[in-house]
């Protein structure tokens, strides 16, 4: 049945607007962002999310890359990876976020193949939809949003929350599957070699921060492993191992549970002064003048 095609946002709750919680699923609505969500700062995702941009633009790094969302993209988010906002236009959005909890609960049983879409991090994270998915998939969004609502004594809740969620989930999938211009990347030796390095530096980033400890897990040289890199990505293996261990340390900076020695712990650097070092080389700012320049809460979107 063919939609309205009217997408615009409620105003009425300003900058965000949470449905109720169906224990690990939620529908937000964000209209607008600050300027405090674009503040060059790398946050943590909590869950995983579907994000239905409505309007807008924002240019954002994940992975060591740099994406650009625009209006009817669909973005997937993935809990625990690390994302940062460059700069945003106008953005508004809608997201769903879930976790795998509520999947298993509520007996919602993918196949593999569908398992490796939705949950893994390989996977290409970011497409556009045609007007009329954009369109179904908006209102969809809407009216799980509004079923969320439902009282939690009324009988069939959590079915209909259920259903109306997995029709979501298949109508991504589907889309996904059947966008026209979609290329998979060239798996080639030097593209599996990259895959396996970034594998290995976010196991072990925290405690390892020298080249040669990744090539020699690899069985390579160091010098090998920095232009197979380079060649795949356009930073070298060492830039590489510097741009992950910045990200973590800004997130640690900014949670004032931890002081500045223990962050240095935390990534295993032998004391404060080593570590203050190491970051004001990659940052041009010492640890201190960092965490001064952020001590004031700033807005996540995932």
């Amino acid at each position: 049945m063919q939609r309205t095609s009217n997408h615009n946002i409620p105003q009425e709750m300003g900058f965000v607007y949470n449905s109720n919680d169906s224990e690990g699923l939620e529908v937000s609505r964000i209209t607008h962002l600050s300027k405090g969500v674009c503040n060059n700062q790398p946050f943590r995702a909590a869950s995983f999310a579907f994000i239905l941009v409505i309007k807008g633009r924002i240019n954002i790094k994940t992975n060591f890359r740099n994406e650009t969302l625009k209006e009817k993209d669909i973005f997937f988010v993935f809990p625990d990876s690390v994302y940062e906002v460059m700069d945003h236009t106008d953005f508004s959005f809608i997201k769903i976020t879930f976790n795998k909890d509520y999947l298993s609960k509520e007996g919602i049983f993918l196949t593999a193949a569908q398992h490796y879409t939705v949950f893994q991090r390989k996977f290409i994270n970011k497409f556009s939809l045609k007007r009329d998915e954009y369109h179904d998939l908006y209102h969809d969004v809407l009216a799980l949003e509004k079923k969320l609502k439902i009282s939690a004594d009324m009988p069939y809740r959590n079915d209909i929350i259920r259903n109306s969620f997995i029709e979501i989930l298949y109508d991504l999938l589907l889309s996904h599957n059947n966008r026209d211009n979609f290329e998979p990347p060239k798996r080639d030796s030097k593209f599996e070699m990259t895959t396996k390095f970034l594998n290995l530096l976010s196991l072990h980033f925290k405690k390892e921060r020298l080249v040669i400890f990744y090539a020699g897990k690899l069985f390579i040289t160091p010098r090998h492993l920095s232009q197979v890199v380079k060649s795949v990505t356009g930073k070298t293996a060492g830039e590489l191992i510097d741009e992950i261990v910045i990200g973590e340390a800004k997130i640690l900076l900014a949670n004032y549970a931890h002081n500045i020695s223990s962050v240095a712990e935390a990534l295993n650097f032998a004391n404060a002064s080593f570590f203050g070092k190491y970051f004001k080389k990659n940052t041009g700012i010492s640890p201190s003048v960092y965490r001064m320049e952020n001590r004031l809460p700033h807005q996540t979107i995932f």
